[in-house]
């Protein structure tokens, strides 16, 4: 599909009320393989972001009497349309952000998925009719759509998560103004123009394209905008959530997933899992293994197979199909991982293989890296990696890798290993987590579950996925009609 907009071939734009819209200023696109611009964006102005909201309420207006069949079929079409050109999408989502292009091709379909899933999820919940007192009267509750959106995604998955976010939305009855991250928003661009083929009032998800906070924070605190939801760091989330205090916020933010591996655990199953944990997408992910709290009896065996898959991990070009690890995505990541790295092995923890970055190549490229004997008092213990590091600390107690799971701000996802079912179950329900998995990857998550932090920690608000994020993107109508 060619990208249709007034603008060069290497100029990627902002989609507003029903048109492609250029702006003055201009940022670059980076590949991080290659660690230079492949093409150029245009920032998107605050009064940008007024005709974004004011186009998106109109529709929101025009579409609101919809019901819940006809919102589950448009998702249905941008699931077709999108599956139609996952080929395309996929190839610009792994030269600007990195990922290898097999993964590339999983989070589209995934997000096929999802889109699916949206439909399947409004058209799975029904109203109620609640008993009253009052003889006379009759009580319906029903869900409504809210109004116009904001949504402000990351650049770790750049189409699978606004699609967390876009298909239940419009399933919900809302409508959306989009603002991707900055270094992935010609895939944001793509993405858009690959959903004009789709049957829905396209007014409903205008897209904004902007590397300014001014702009960005304008957009969240519109007084046009009911909602905000938001992926990505626990700080900004906390700012969102100040200036937007009096809107509907749907936050998912960061983790430092802590990972058990019990003495009797089956560490090949173990080890499969955690590598997935650590390298896949570079270990840019939410979810990614956080601190590994291994029993002791294990410990050895557990880091001499980490070790191996990490040696075994084919970093490179990810448009090469034999590459399974790609460069991170922004260079300023590596000067965090050197960081964490270091301060680990002041406090006595040993490197076991990589901990560097890979010299000789322009890209952004990090070395799959495994560290042992980390200490509570490492910053790498309590701070979120977003890299290529499996981080293990070890145990003697159970009851001690149950209190290290625990300590610290976050509580998003949580993963343990173990044969004992009932372990599995005790431990399990006592890790301050709002996922925990059991004998898998802590990647591991599906459309279908809830997914979202645990309460009073930094990990966000709300639930994502299922009938879960229906709830969050409507509210509770109550009519009360008197038969007399």
């Amino acid at each position: 599909m060619t990208f249709d907009a007034p603008s060069s071939g290497d100029l990627f734009v902002s989609w507003i009320d029903g048109s492609w819209r250029e702006s003055d200023k201009r940022y670059p696109a980076v590949n991080p393989a290659l660690g230079r611009p492949f093409a150029h964006l245009a920032a998107a102005s605050a009064q940008d972001v007024d005709a974004a909201v004011a186009s998106a309420g109109a529709a929101f207006q025009k579409a609101r009497g919809a019901g819940a069949v006809t919102r589950a079929a448009w998702c249905r079409s941008a699931a077709q349309a999108l599956l139609a050109s996952h080929e395309e999408l996929a190839g610009v989502l792994s030269t600007e952000h990195g990922k290898p292009i097999a993964e590339a091709r999983g989070e589209v379909l995934f997000a096929v998925r999802g889109l699916e899933m949206a439909a399947e999820s409004v058209l799975a919940l029904g109203g109620e009719t609640p008993h009253v007192q009052d003889t006379n009267k009759r009580a319906i509750v029903r869900r409504e759509g809210m109004g116009v959106w904001a949504v402000i995604t990351p650049w770790n998955f750049p189409v699978n998560i606004p699609v967390e976010y876009l298909g239940p939305a419009l399933a919900s009855g809302n409508a959306v103004v989009w603002k991707p991250a900055p270094s992935t928003a010609v895939v944001a661009a793509k993405f858009r123009e690959i959903l004009l083929a789709a049957d829905f009032p396209q007014e409903l998800v205008q897209l904004v394209i902007t590397d300014e906070v001014d702009v960005a924070s304008h957009l969240v605190t519109h007084p046009g905008i009911v909602g905000v939801g938001f992926t990505g760091s626990s700080g900004t989330g906390q700012a969102i959530a100040k200036s937007a205090w009096q809107k509907k916020l749907l936050l998912e933010l960061g983790g430092n997933s802590p990972i058990l591996v019990l003495g009797d655990a089956d560490l090949e199953i173990a080890a499969a899992a955690i590598s997935n944990a650590a390298f896949f997408n570079a270990g840019q992910v939410c979810s990614a293994a956080g601190k590994v709290l291994v029993a002791a009896s294990c410990a050895d065996e557990l880091t001499r197979l980490l070790a191996k898959r990490a040696t075994e991990t084919v970093v490179g070009s990810p448009l090469d199909p034999e590459v399974t690890m790609g460069p991170v995505h922004l260079e300023s990541s590596i000067a965090r991982f050197d960081r964490l790295i270091k301060d680990a092995q002041e406090h006595g923890a040993d490197v076991v293989t990589g901990g560097e970055r890979v010299q000789g190549d322009d890209g952004f490229f990090f070395s799959p890296t495994v560290i042992t004997s980390v200490g509570r008092d490492a910053a790498l213990f309590s701070e979120e990696t977003f890299g290529p590091v499996a981080s293990l600390s070890v145990f003697d107690d159970e009851e001690d890798m149950v209190a290290a799971a625990n300590a610290g701000d976050f509580g998003l996802v949580g993963s343990l290993f173990t044969t004992d079912l009932s372990k599995a179950f005790r431990m399990g329900e006592r890790i301050d987590c709002g996922l925990v998995v059991v004998n898998d990857s802590s990647n591991y998550w599906e459309y279908s579950l809830p997914f979202g932090g645990a309460a009073g920690r930094r990990s966000g608000r709300g639930r994502l996925g299922g009938r879960w994020v229906i709830d969050e993107f409507s509210q509770v109508k109550t009519l009360a009609i008197d038969v007399r």
